[in-house]
């Protein structure tokens, strides 16, 4: 379409136009992982009364997001249900988060049309629009940040706004405060006085109320995930690899998504960029690095999303800019990524494996079948329309608080109701396996621990039974923290020797 015709439409409504074309894809794609009922159980045994658990008879936090958790859990308590509940808050912040973009960053219609180009582009941004994990609420977030950031000068900024924003970021997910952090740090130097660093303290009170509670409730400052993923023995050069490998597959595999990455890095150095775009470059790339230091993940694209969906921005918003999305080098930028992203419609290799040697995965794909929201069924409900899930429901005529071991644990975990505990050799629900070295060989996200002698018997009888000396001081220190009583005694003692010490058999990592 001519840029001038373009130019000539109702703003608002191309812009409620493009905000459907999103809304129709977005449900089309929509689907559920399994890793999310993984939060879904703990999220279930909230709203039923069992608290912030796991497992229902200790304290272990197997969530990676707090803030999307309480926002699942608001929402379930009100309608009883799983699956479409958390399918509608999915969409729902999905939706909004790109209103938000086309009426706060978006001043022409051609910066609109051009984000939502670079949207569909994407093939990670739009496989995790739904999910069930909590990107879509970062979503929301990074646009929230972005529009307080890009629409007011350096120095005027709303710090306090800006500030909690990236402070409900971290909450989120930790580690994606890492996209905000340097352009937080610089309006703090440019804002510098007691006010403004007593305003941003304020802002980040949830953030730190959040993290008390965990270090006392849990014993741990972080999630259980990250005990299980990261402290496995295994040498970071290894971490390291992988990491590249990861973005390689996102590379070749949506090559769409990549191109909006590396064009958002280099955008701040294009003729006539706003400076304001470059902290917030900056952030993408910090991020991107600790994505390869992590190893990356086992789920295709999603560790690139959240970075996508600003890297659109970055590329698309023409605010305080009214040069920029007019200019060829962004239509040029539109077309390159949108021919990249074509190029996955054609057939130049074998049939994708449900697991690639790799490690990665396509997981909407995986999944699609069973948990897509074009084939819900009411009588077939997910999890229970999934093998995993029936395994789980067969488990829920045990005995109370029977042990289990599963490897898969969201349908299957949240199927067995709150009277089963499970055990899961992956350690991501498991406070014990994941102060483990992991064994070998090993996928990204799949770090898979032998069960000590005496383990499975000491979790059922509640006493001891483990033979190496070692194990049996880390797990009597675990049982004070994860199963005693808040205030019992010897209990702080027990939290600051399990945060203080090495993991068992992590000395091999620094090799």
């Amino acid at each position: 379409m001519p840029a001038p015709m373009l130019q000539a439409l109702p703003g608002s409504t191309l812009r409620a136009v493009l905000l459907l074309v999103v809304a129709l894809v977005v449900l089309r794609l929509g689907w559920m992982s399994d890793d999310a009922y993984i939060s879904f159980r703990s999220v279930w045994n909230l709203v039923h009364g069992y608290g912030l658990t796991w497992n229902t008879d200790e304290r272990v936090q197997a969530f990676t997001h707090p803030l999307w958790l309480f926002l699942i859990a608001a929402a379930h308590a009100l309608t009883d249900e799983m699956y479409l509940t958390a399918m509608a808050v999915s969409v729902a912040c999905s939706l909004l988060a790109v209103w938000v973009v086309l009426r706060r960053l978006t001043d022409s219609n051609a910066a609109a049309v051009a984000f939502v180009a670079l949207l569909l582009g994407s093939q990670a941004l739009l496989d995790f629009t739904t999910s069930g994990l909590e990107n879509p609420l970062s979503f929301l977030l990074v646009a929230l940040f972005c529009a307080q950031w890009l629409n007011h000068p350096a120095g005027h900024r709303p710090l306090f706004g800006l500030m909690l924003t990236g402070c409900g970021l971290a909450l989120n997910r930790l580690d994606l405060a890492l996209m905000v952090a340097p352009a937080l740090a610089i309006e703090l130097w440019q804002q510098r006085s007691r006010r403004a660093l007593g305003l941003a303290v304020i802002a980040l009170l949830p953030l730190l109320a959040w993290e008390l509670f965990s270090l006392l409730f849990y014993g741990f400052p972080f999630p259980n995930t990250y005990y299980a993923k990261l402290n496995t023995g295994i040498p970071k050069a290894e971490y390291l690899g992988q990491g590249v490998v990861y973005l390689l597959d996102v590379a070749t595999r949506d090559p769409g998504t990549m191109a909006i990455l590396v064009l958002a890095l280099l955008a701040p150095f294009a003729p006539g960029a706003s400076r304001a775009r470059l902290p917030l470059a900056l952030g993408l790339l910090a991020y991107l690095a600790y994505v390869v230091n992590a190893g990356g993940d086992f789920m295709q694209g999603r560790f690139v999303s959240v970075p996508a969906f600003l890297a659109a921005i970055l590329l698309s918003s023409d605010s305080g800019d009214a040069r920029w999305a007019d200019q060829d080098r962004v239509w040029l930028a539109v077309a390159a990524v949108l021919l990249l992203s074509a190029t996955r419609l054609i057939p130049f290799e074998a049939a994708d494996p449900p697991i690639r040697p790799n490690g990665v995965a396509d997981e909407r794909r995986y999944y699609f079948a069973q948990t897509g929201l074009v084939y819900h069924q009411r009588y077939r409900q997910v999890p229970f329309n999934h093998a995993w899930g029936m395994t789980g429901k067969r488990m829920r005529g045990a005995p109370s608080q029977s042990v289990q071991v599963f490897n898969a644990i969201g349908f299957s975990g949240f199927a067995a109701g709150p009277d089963i505990h499970i055990v899961d050799q992956h350690a991501l629900s498991d406070a014990f396996l994941a102060r483990l070295p992991s064994t070998r060989p090993w996928r990204i996200g799949h770090f898979v621990r032998e069960l000590p002698p005496g383990y499975l018997d000491s979790v059922a009888s509640g006493r001891n039974q483990l033979v190496d000396p070692a194990q049996r001081a880390l797990y009597d220190d675990l049982q004070k923290v994860i199963r005693g009583p808040l205030l019992a005694p010897g209990r702080l003692a027990a939290i600051w020797r399990l945060n203080t010490r090495p993991a068992i058999g992590s000395e091999s990592a620094a090799r």
